[in-house]
Formats: structure tokens, sequence, C-alpha cells
């Protein structure tokens, strides 16, 4: 009986010590956060727009031909906000991610290559869209 209340505490040390690392592990994952790591391999920044707790960054893929939007947090503070990614391409429908997110909202894609596109996004009451842009 005493060997197995020392193994039950034991386990429940080891669960308690894992919550806590897990628990620790969120923010230092979220703070990695960039726009390479958020639309994925191949894509390189071809334009921001800083909205002062966020920048909203448009990528590109040369080989695949797509663009991609994010928009990322600064700062991270654990808690949840409005935000939003948004991409639309010349002929074709807006393309958007908006809602409450704690690092970065998008990722958003759009195949326009020759194609002029308008990309924006925004967070808590800071909103911004470019006009027709990024055409060649």
């Amino acid at each position: 009986m005493v060997r197995a209340n020392i193994m039950r505490s034991a386990a429940v040390v080891t669960a308690v010590a894992a919550a806590g690392i897990l628990a620790t592990a969120g923010p230092a994952s979220a703070a990695a956060a960039s726009p390479s790591a958020v639309c994925g391999s191949g894509y390189s920044v071809i334009d921001s727009k800083d909205l002062g707790p966020a920048v909203i960054y448009l990528t590109y893929n040369s080989s695949n031909g797509y663009n991609c939007v994010t928009t990322i947090l600064d700062s991270y503070d654990g808690g949840a906000m409005w935000m939003g990614s948004s991409i639309q391409k010349s002929g074709g429908s807006e393309l958007k991610d908006y809602g409450g997110y704690t690092r970065f909202a998008g990722p958003v894609y759009v195949s326009a290559p020759d194609t002029c596109i308008k990309w924006g996004g925004g967070v808590q009451d800071v909103v911004w869209k470019s006009g027709w842009e990024h055409c060649s």
C-alpha cells in the first residue's frame, strides 16, 4: 500500500511538472511567429504595413505564384484580441481571416501571378487596406 501511494505521488509530481512546462511553452512558441513561419517556406516579404500593435505582412512565393497575408502582433501578452488579414486579386473575391487571436491572423493565400491585388488587415480598432498594387 505504501509503495502504491509513493508511485501515485511520483506520478502526480511528474504530471504537475509536465503541466508547468507545457503552460510556459505556449507564449515562447507563440513569440516565434514570423511571416515565413506563418505562411510557410518559400514565402518572402514583399510589403508590410505597421499598424502600431501589429504589422500586416504581404509575402510572395515565386515558385508557385501565391501571395500570403498575415497580421502579426509585435508582442504577445497572452490575451486574445480582434485581428484580421485579407487579400483579393483583380476580378476575384476577397479572402479573409478575421476573429479573436492571441498572436496572428491568417494566413490567407491567393494565386495572383501577373495580377493586381489588394491586401490588408487589422488589429483592435485599426484597419487598413491597400489599393490595387503589385500588378506585375
